[in-house]
């Protein structure tokens, strides 16, 4: 039987840690805090009258606790040993919790941890406190998206010039508008990661939605690569620095996915034939 309950840690440097299969079992009520986040409502008393007037809605920051019970006593040494080697508050973390089979993460950093020196032959337990600046919890696909895609294909008989025999040949229908419609059916806007990966010259690419846009400018050859964040409001070509490139009219925050549908696009003074535009994005849910 598929485990309700598992949590995959994730450490920064890359090493794994898993509770609720192997050496650690979760226990009935060890885990809280992926239900619902922590959230805060605002008011100003009003001058004249009762009651007061809503100023404000805010998604707060999420505790998640997991407390765990060692499984075979034999082991407890190692099994104690590993797990206060690997929760070191020093590192970051990516909090993976399975539940129902449905599988969200968090950012998260150690903020409390138990692993009392008690009876050796009798199971431990294993407390964990995980800090989640983000409120919400993320999607595991990111929903990646090429706007300049190749859809289905189509086929047709070719009849060769040469030969006996006509040759079926297949092709695909690329998306000339450099448009495609983004569904983001999670419980809040999100912010997308775009790719562009250039295939010739382009000059002064574009991402925009709706009248608002991201726009560099800069030449770009064959092998050059552009991450933008919309995000944390970041610009990389091939790796380094590249926002002090950016019009002064372009908007990040503007760029969020809404719920529902958002129509993405992508554009270029120059060459926007040589560019591969590949989108990203978690959607955002409350819990799980």
């Amino acid at each position: 039987m598929a485990n309700l309950v598992l949590i995959n840690v994730k450490r920064s440097d890359g090493k794994n840690f898993i509770l609720g299969t192997g050496d650690w079992k979760i226990l009935s009520d060890g885990l809280k805090g992926i239900d619902f986040p922590n959230f805060s409502v605002y008011s100003d008393k009003n001058g004249v009258g009762d009651g007061a007037l809503l100023s404000g809605k805010r998604i707060n920051d999420r505790d998640v606790q997991v407390k765990c019970r060692s499984v075979d006593p034999k082991n407890n040494a190692s099994v104690r040993a590993a797990a206060i080697s690997f929760f070191n508050p020093k590192y970051s973390f990516e909090l993976y919790v399975t539940y129902q089979g449905v599988t969200r993460w968090a950012e998260a950093e150690i903020q409390g941890f138990s692993c009392p020196s008690e009876n050796i032959h009798r199971p431990m337990t294993l407390t964990i406190k995980f800090y989640c600046k983000g409120g919400f919890l993320k999607s595991v696909d990111n929903f990646g998206k090429d706007i300049a895609s190749v859809s289905a294909g189509f086929g047709f008989p070719f009849i060769a010039t040469k030969g006996p025999k006509s040759i079926p040949v297949y092709a695909g229908i690329f998306n000339y508008n450099q448009e495609v419609v983004v569904t983001n059916d999670g419980d809040a806007p999100t912010y997308p990661r775009v790719t562009i990966n250039f295939k010739g010259h382009v000059r002064n690419p574009r991402i925009y939605k709706d009248d608002n846009f991201v726009r560099i400018l800069d030449n770009f050859v064959d092998g050059d690569s552009v991450v933008i964040d919309f995000e944390n409001c970041t610009i990389h070509k091939n790796g380094v620095n590249w926002i002090h490139y950016i019009d002064r009219s372009s908007t990040f925050t503007e760029m969020e996915l809404a719920v529902g549908d958002s129509l993405i696009g992508f554009s270029a003074d120059d060459g926007d034939a040589n560019m591969s535009v590949y989108l990203y994005f978690n959607k955002l849910y409350l819990g799980l």
